[in-house]
């Protein structure tokens, strides 16, 4: 340490005495380095390279030629650090990726081809974040990159239509359907436009792609007339695409398959079942649906019409999907396959296949869980090493300029300016490294503390699945013993406890989904107008339903509540507050619990109080944190209050702990009237 702190030292001395004795060498030297041409490359070489990279899927191949092609200048830094994000997307290392394609979009742009690959990671990009539904993030990269391309004049090409397809579906998912379909039909019409200038199967399958993620936007917020017309759109495309010289047939079965799947999704919202039906039996007349990933496709619309037994019959080749693409058992994977496994088997009456995805995710979540932390923390780890290479690399070409210049200095004035500036460079070394240790122990201390606290969770979640998993497992065995006769009452007893544990399965594992949103900054649309008694009431009965609740909710109000309406989200809302009543059903043992609802100015206040263990004042903040348990005894997973606070702020509101209040705690909600 101490001879690196000379090292640094050193190294601003050199800096200083350039400047004060040699700046017109230095000048002439920047001018020199500054005019000095990149070397021509050989650019068809180093794009075959990376082509068959490419085209094999072999991903760290492809990031030691973006660092190697790099450094010998046969291709750009925007074109080496879109590889690099393409390489790292595909490795699941989503940080990495997005790291470096931010540095492309930031790049400066010198000529036709550094625009292409802007253009490219801009949309790569956007499409990242529009994934994990980071709407404002993504309007922040489409819409300039979208005016950049207009400046450049290079709007003709499907990266241009993407990018309208990512901004019209945050428009759309952020209430603004009036300017979303202006782009989603900027959009299509540039799609149609390339496919007919350029009718390649690249170009068709670009624009099919941009046409499905519309469509399946519209599907998730059950406009299902824009989703049955997106895919008239969608037919369209595919028919010119038939009418092509020599089309691909097995192109046109997969999209005919998908075309089908989605057009009969639509109908089916639509009402028109037999209709769905018919279209949907078209498409299990393809070679496609009966591929794996053909009857995964399918298994959206067999689970919405309620066909069970074959979506159960289509789930039984998840195992083999997920072995031939060698994936592991994730959080996505668990929320988006095995739960709907488990319902579609439940609705099929295949109670034996029912439990074995229930054991799947028992045995999985534990390992999941720890995966995804692991996982974080590599491509962290990742991250840091990566950005420690670029600083040496950085270093080594600032020594390389300075050594050659370092001859023309006289010796004898860098001995001199050595001596009168080594004692003041070592004073401040000294202070920023005593900084920076202290800075480094807290951190040290915040990271074991975050990690005891995650530890902790995982446990407790763990514990909380397997129990209702267990009595899943008794129930089961109970009524597929060939020798027990059971009469029906106590039939229909067992089956409202499997409904029962079912839902407690279902709504601790949407918690730990919940969570994933915890920090998110999107607002929650505002379009219910709702009374504020029935928002309150729905919170008591949720919890007055709930076997755990002990102790009854007093519910009052003062003048001018009863005819109240709030602009708001009815279900977020009511969510909040069922967090709020269950934590304080949670910590009362024993006295009472009220919830009051009162107008303060343009606000509503939901105001929850107990007679429990209470909160002391200096813990008011850090009980919104994140898997914080004041009692760490207490059976929970310490996340109800870190949820229920995002919700609130969302809604364009907040929830506040009353620490005036001593008989035992009083959180307070407010929510803006309009």
């Amino acid at each position: 340490m101490h001879t690196n702190n000379i090292h640094v030292r050193e190294m601003k001395i050199l800096r200083l005495v350039n400047y004060l004795l040699t700046t017109t060498l230095v000048v002439a030297m920047l001018l020199a380095c500054g005019g000095k041409e990149e070397q021509v490359a050989d650019t068809n070489e180093a794009d075959s390279l990376i082509d068959v990279a490419h085209k094999e899927h072999a991903y760290e191949r492809l990031l030691e030629l973006a660092d190697t092609l790099q450094a010998a200048g046969k291709i750009t830094d925007i074109q080496a650090d879109y590889w690099r994000g393409y390489a790292y997307s595909r490795k699941r290392m989503m940080r990495l990726s997005e790291k470096y394609w931010k540095q492309a979009v930031n790049a400066e742009i010198h000529n036709k081809e550094g625009l292409k690959y802007y253009a490219k990671s801009a949309n790569r990009l956007a499409g990242a974040l529009l994934l994990k539904s980071e709407y404002e993030a993504t309007m922040k990269v489409a819409v300039p990159a979208l005016d950049k391309m207009r400046a450049a004049n290079y709007r003709d090409n499907s990266d241009f239509g993407y990018l309208l397809t990512a901004v019209g579906c945050c428009q759309l998912m952020q209430g603004s359907a009036g300017d979303a379909a202006i782009n989603f039909g900027k959009s299509m019409d540039l799609f149609r436009k390339v496919v007919e200038e350029e009718p390649t199967k690249a170009n068709f399958t670009t624009a099919i792609v941009a046409v499905i993620s519309i469509t399946e936007n519209f599907l998730q917020l059950n406009e299902y007339q824009d989703a049955f017309n997106w895919t008239l759109k969608f037919k369209e495309l595919l028919d010119y695409y038939k009418e092509l010289p020599n089309p691909d047939s097995n192109f046109v079965d997969k999209q005919q398959a998908r075309l089908d799947i989605y057009h009969a999704s639509a109908l089916d919202g639509l009402g028109h079942h037999e209709e769905a039906k018919q279209v949907f039996n078209d498409a299990l007349k393809s070679k496609y649906i009966q591929t794996n990933q053909g009857k995964l496709e399918a298994i959206n619309y067999l689970l919405s019409a309620k066909r069970w037994d074959e979506a159960a019959q289509n789930f039984e080749v998840l195992d083999k999907q997920m072995q031939q693409y060698d994936a592991t058992v994730s959080m996505d994977i668990i929320q988006h396959f095995l739960l709907p496994k488990y319902r579609a088997n439940i609705g099929a009456h295949r109670i034996d296949a029912a439990m074995e995805v229930s054991r799947q995710v028992c045995d999985e979540l534990d390992t999941a869980i720890i995966r995804m932390q692991r996982d974080e923390a590599m491509e962290l780890t990742t991250i840091y090493n990566t950005q420690q290479k670029e600083k040496e690399l950085s270093e080594q070409k600032a020594n390389m300029v300075r050594q050659r210049y370092m001859a023309i200095i006289m010796a004898l004035v860098l001995v001199i300016l050595c001596f009168l500036f080594i004692s003041y460079f070592r004073q401040q070394s000294a202070k920023r490294l005593a900084s920076a240790y202290r800075s480094l122990g807290i951190a040290n201390e915040r990271n074991k503390e975050t990690s005891r606290m995650k530890t902790s969770f995982i446990q407790q979640m763990s514990h909380e699945i397997r129990t209702p998993l267990n009595i899943l497992s008794g129930f089961t065995q109970i009524l597929t013993s060939p020798n027990i006769d059971i009469d029906e009452k106590t039939r229909s007893e067992i089956n409202d406890k499997i409904i029962e544990n079912t839902k407690r399965i279902t709504e601790l594992v949407n918690k730990m989904l919940e969570l994933s949103d915890v920090n998110s900054k999107t607002i929650i649309e505002r379009n219910d107008n709702t009374p504020v008694i029935q928002i309150a009431q729905g919170a008591v009965n949720t919890i007055s339903a709930s076997e755990e609740a002990t102790i009854p909710i007093s519910l009052k109000w003062g003048e001018n509540i009863e005819q109240l309406t709030l602009q708001t989200n009815e279900q977020a809302a009511t969510r909040a507050l069922v967090l709020l009543l269950d934590n304080a059903e949670r910590y009362t043992k024993k006295g009472s619990i009220t919830l009051t609802l009162t107008k303060k100015e343009e606000y509503v206040l939901f105001i929850v109080e107990d007679t429990g263990i209470g909160v002391p004042p200096k813990e008011a903040e850090h009980i919104f944190e994140e898997f914080v348990q004041l009692n760490e005894y207490e059976v929970g997973t310490g996340i109800g209050l870190t949820v229920a606070r995002s919700i609130c702020r969302r809604l364009g509101g907040d929830i506040i702990l009353d620490t005036t209040y001593t008989d035992g705690a009083r959180f307070v909600i407010l929510l803006p009237i309009n």
